[in-house]
């Protein structure tokens, strides 16, 4: 979820908007899906070599099973924790500071805040309500999506000041 701050409005209180933060392309899903697939392969082949039917029982072989056992379900269950996504970001856009907040959640429940200015901003694009905001060595800092006409016109002509549209 995002925020945008609106001061330059006549009113003296703070003003927010939600806007929705999208993301660019499926990569980062596409790699958390296949740690995940493997992690439950590695899990179940881990399950899978002692339940194996007609397999020697020997001492030796038993060690090996244990240990090729023991280091494949902690591969597995690693790969699957690690398989979790993290929250999207909210984004403010504080118009009188004339800055983008990203603010992330951690998952032990402390905030990760990032600040940018709209002159430290290398770009920004706009496609009717649709603001996408570049930040250095072109990555993707935010997508937002506005409907409000005073909201869109005042981060426009902000954007526009600071020489990025």
């Amino acid at each position: 979820m995002a925020a945008v701050n609106e001061f330059m409005h006549e009113t003296t209180h703070s003003k927010f908007s939600a806007v929705p933060v999208y993301t660019m392309d499926g990569g980062r899903l596409v790699v958390r899906s296949g740690q995940s697939l493997l992690g439950v392969a590695l899990i179940l082949a881990a399950v899978g070599l002692w339940i194996m039917l007609g397999s020697d029982l020997s001492n030796d072989v038993m060690l090996m099973k244990l240990v090729l056992s023991v280091v494949a379900a902690g591969i597995g269950i690693s790969l699957s924790h690690n398989a979790k996504t993290d929250s999207a970001p909210s984004v403010e856009i504080d118009m009188v500071r004339r800055e983008i907040r990203l603010v992330r959640s951690k998952r032990d429940g402390s905030n990760d805040r990032k600040r940018f200015k709209f002159a430290d901003l290398d770009a920004a694009e706009v496609d009717g309500n649709h603001f996408t905001l570049w930040g250095r060595h072109n990555a993707v800092l935010a997508e937002v999506d506005i409907k409000d006409p005073r909201l869109h016109r005042s981060l426009k002509g902000a954007l526009q000041d600071a020489g990025k549209l």
